[in-house]
């Protein structure tokens, strides 16, 4: 398997959107990364075909985040929530608390999408390992000196 560097070209590029939910209630908190990276694996030495406006977390690929940076919005859908729910997390965010606090007040994290919504650097940092690579990394060697007594 080839690993791959996932970088946007343009900054502000990558939308974090995570599902919370309580009882009936869905609240989705939006957040825009200035810049960030992911890898994929691919089976070859093939780049990965990703085009903009992928979800990274369901793109065929297995991937995995590696950093984001620069938080610069966040976003809080509450369409999905009845009067009280809203009001209460009206209040929980403007008295400074975080979504990642929501979890201390029986709410959870269901779903997380990671959107890349431009062009996309690919840079392959792991190419895939021949058999003959592979061999030779798993033979084993013998020591040359005897263990002290």
């Amino acid at each position: 398997m080839a690993l791959w560097s996932i970088k946007p070209q343009w900054k502000k590029s990558i939308i974090e959107r995570q599902e919370w939910t309580k009882d009936s209630n869905i609240l989705i908190v939006e957040t825009g990364w200035r810049w960030g990276e992911f890898t994929v694996e691919t089976e070859d030495d093939n780049p990965p075909v990703l085009e903009a406006g992928v979800d990274i977390y369901n793109c065929d690929y297995p991937s995995e985040l590696v950093e984001t940076e620069d938080g610069c919005w966040e976003t809080h859908e509450t369409d999905d929530c009845d009067e009280e729910t809203c009001e209460w997390l009206d209040n929980f965010f403007e008295e400074g608390n975080s979504y990642l606090d929501l979890e201390d007040h029986g709410w959870t994290c269901r779903d997380t999408e990671m959107i890349i919504s431009c062009d996309m650097d690919i840079e392959m940092i792991e190419p895939t390992l021949s058999n003959e690579s592979e061999t030779e990394s798993d033979t084993k060697t013998e020591p040359k000196s005897s263990w002290p007594n």
